[in-house]
């Protein structure tokens, strides 16, 4: 019996020494690997990068129109049921009358479109400008059907008139960049992220603390926006040289902002000035240069001595 539990406690030692062995090893291999990254970091260099503010807004759209009303009773067909510019005298819709196929005509120049929205007439500057409520979501045109039966007098369509300045209502939220442009009267517009920004003028501004409402003129006015009294457009302003790191590259270190720069074979804490911008670059404005090297992952590094090579 005490030779079983004398064996018993012999293995229990051996498995016991084995553990230690390989927690000691563990533990040494820790503290080699720890000290192998502070001397030899990943290291990344600043590239020049020029940063440009870019603010989403909402905005709904202004413009004089004209509704183009019908002689004949009867079903009438269109030309083409896509907002088009049509030239005066211009077929824009046929009426099946009872002394034959009627063509109604283009009294003036512009955007021809076989629908109505219902606020034809009410959709001005006036109801929309004052005061800072939400703007209206804008309605849905309402396309006539071809071979729909219509009266004497009553519309087939609407004419934008052209050409004409497009005008347009929206809250952004501002920037100093951006209201430094307000203030010249002028801020670039485009459609979407990747077109080729305008100049917008501006026609009245109102501050409300972090948000500015404006009276833009547009300028473009392509038929394709005819189609819908909303816009959505992206405004730009300044545009500010520096370089970029990747995020982990910026950290916070004693309430400061800063990365671990490379000089020669020492890593030093760098005070910076920056600000995230997309793709997970941080974009910095003050503190380096492009080609300057900084370690990449800032949260593990340390001031001291490091082997590069």
């Amino acid at each position: 019996m005490t030779e079983r539990m004398s064996g018993v406690f012999r293995r229990i030692l051996y498995f016991a020494l084995i553990l230690i062995i390989a927690v000691s090893a563990v533990k040494v291999y820790m503290l080699w690997w720890g000290r192998y990254e502070a001397l030899n970091p990943q290291v990344i260099a600043a590239t020049p990068y020029a940063h440009t503010d870019k603010i989403p807004a909402r905005g709904i759209l202004i413009w004089r129109e004209e509704i183009v009303s019908s002689r004949w009773d009867g079903p009438v067909d269109y030309p083409s049921m896509e907002p088009r510019r049509v030239g005066r005298g211009e077929t824009v819709a046929v009426i099946g009358a009872s002394s034959g196929r009627m063509a109604v005509k283009a009294e003036k120049v512009g955007y021809f479109i076989p629908a109505l929205d219902g606020v034809e007439g009410k959709w001005t500057y006036s109801a929309f400008w004052n005061g800072m409520a939400p703007l209206p979501e804008p309605p849905d045109p309402v396309f006539f059907a071809p071979g729909e039966s219509v009266k004497k007098g009553t519309p087939v369509g609407k004419i934008i008139l052209q050409p004409q300045e497009l005008r347009c209502i929206l809250y952004a939220d501002v920037t100093p960049a951006l209201e430094k442009d307000i203030r010249s009267g002028t801020v670039r517009v485009k459609t979407k992220d990747g077109g080729w920004p305008g100049k917008a003028e501006v026609r009245v501004a109102s501050f409300h603390g972090s948000k500015v409402k404006l009276y833009l003129t547009l300028p473009f006015f392509p038929p394709d926006l005819a189609g819908s009294r909303g816009i959505r457009l992206l405004l730009e302003a300044g545009e500010r040289a520096g370089v970029s790191l990747p995020e982990s590259a910026v950290v916070y270190r004693e309430g400061k902002l800063g990365v671990f720069s490379v000089e020669g074979n020492r890593v030093e804490f760098r005070e910076i000035t920056g600000t995230p911008v997309e793709g997970g670059r941080f974009f910095i404005t003050e503190g380096l240069k492009p080609g300057n090297i900084a370690v990449l992952n800032a949260r593990s590094a340390k001031e001291g001595k490091i082997r590069l090579w």
